[in-house]
């Protein structure tokens, strides 16, 4: 997926399935996990520009498209895919969100295949700039190792930790957080680089 990662956090998101999200205010972090509200709150009246679609459309036209290939190691159903993603709305990454389902929502079940992971993937050239950068960015911003507790300095944070410029918010130096917004490379974390031109994590 655009030398972006690896592979969609799903056991992440099954775990975290019943919590919110909101990238935008973090109230603190109490144990590094941010204030989030969820997208069933807005789906119905929110639209995310780009082609007008709402954004439980745009959760529905992600979550078709991306089961076309039928891979072994992705979202069971379309129903599980919506209920999960649904918890990972944030503003941080609506541009790339809009452009990738925008995008995705033309292509046809020839332009996907399945990754040695398992996992769809774009075969060619369609929406191979716009796909999984807007759903790894919110993925990453619903995970509270990766967008913690709201900080200005590195010391705003815990010892493992180091403040997100970008996104204002802690990040564990540990954690898998590809796809999350980045200022600088000290933004990101262990094994990950920020992509100038993408402003996003990514694999080193």
């Amino acid at each position: 997926m655009k030398q972006i990662v690896w592979s969609l956090p799903l056991v992440f998101l099954f775990a975290c399935g019943s919590g919110d999200t909101d990238g935008d205010d973090a109230t603190s972090g109490q144990g590094g996990g941010s204030s989030m509200s969820t997208a069933s709150s807005t789906a119905a009246s929110s639209s995310s520009g780009g082609s007008g679609l709402t954004e439980a459309q745009r959760l529905d036209v992600w979550c078709e498209k991306t089961l076309l290939a039928m891979c072994p190691n992705w979202f069971t159903s379309k129903a599980q895919c919506v209920d999960i993603m649904s918890k990972t709305q944030t503003s941080h990454c609506e541009e790339r969100w809009v452009a990738e389902t925008d995008c995705i929502g033309q292509t046809q079940a020839s332009d996907w295949g399945c990754n040695f992971g398992g996992e769809p993937e774009i075969v060619g050239t369609t929406c191979h700039d716009q796909y999984g950068f807007g759903s790894y960015c919110r993925v990453a911003v619903a995970n509270p190792d990766c967008y913690g507790a709201a900080c200005m300095y590195d010391s705003d944070c815990a010892s493992d930790a180091h403040c997100n410029d970008a996104t204002g918010h802690c990040v564990k130096l540990s954690a898998q957080c590809g796809g999350l917004p980045c200022k600088y490379t000290t933004d990101c974390t262990t094994d990950f680089t920020c992509n100038d031109a993408l402003g996003q994590c990514v694999k080193l």
